[in-house]
């Protein structure tokens, strides 16, 4: 019975020491508020290229898929929070920043943002459609959607 005793007292001793360290390592005034992805990886048109969203280091990185292996060609710094990457052609990549409220246009050859589009609060998501193609860029806070001309 004392052996019983001496036991949990030990492991009750073992968990309040265990929990009082983790207390200690848990205190911290940073806090991370990355939002969601909503689309945050596209495969080039021609299948050679993979972008993919690095939200916590503003990033888009861009990856060689022809070896069916992914290789890293180098990343790109776009705006805070890149929730969205869509490739309108094959060189040419389209990033929804959500926190920047903008659009980085990443020219793929050289790896550098040709552009950047101011757009209304919190864009989340974009895609390219009709006849001329134009993009459609959704913006969360209003409720609202942004049509853009990408030629001019």
């Amino acid at each position: 019975m004392k052996r019983r005793v001496l036991t949990r007292a030990i492991a009750g001793a073992f968990l309040l020491k265990a929990a009082l360290a983790h207390a200690a390592f848990s205190t911290t005034n940073f806090f991370n508020f990355e939002d969601n992805p909503v689309h945050p990886a596209a495969l080039s048109p021609d299948a050679t290229r993979l972008a993919v969203c690095n939200l916590p280091d503003d990033r888009l990185e861009i990856f060689d898929v022809t070896s069916g292996t992914p290789v890293s060609v180098g990343s790109v710094t776009v705006g805070l929070d890149p929730v969205t990457v869509r490739f309108r052609t094959a060189t040419e990549l389209w990033v929804a920043n959500y926190i920047s409220s903008s659009v980085s246009i990443i020219d793929l050859p050289t790896m550098r943002v040709k552009a950047t589009l101011t757009v209304s609060n919190e864009p989340a998501d974009l895609v390219f459609a009709g006849s001329p193609q134009m993009a459609f860029v959704s913006c969360e806070r209003f409720g609202l959607v942004q049509v853009i001309n990408p030629t001019n």
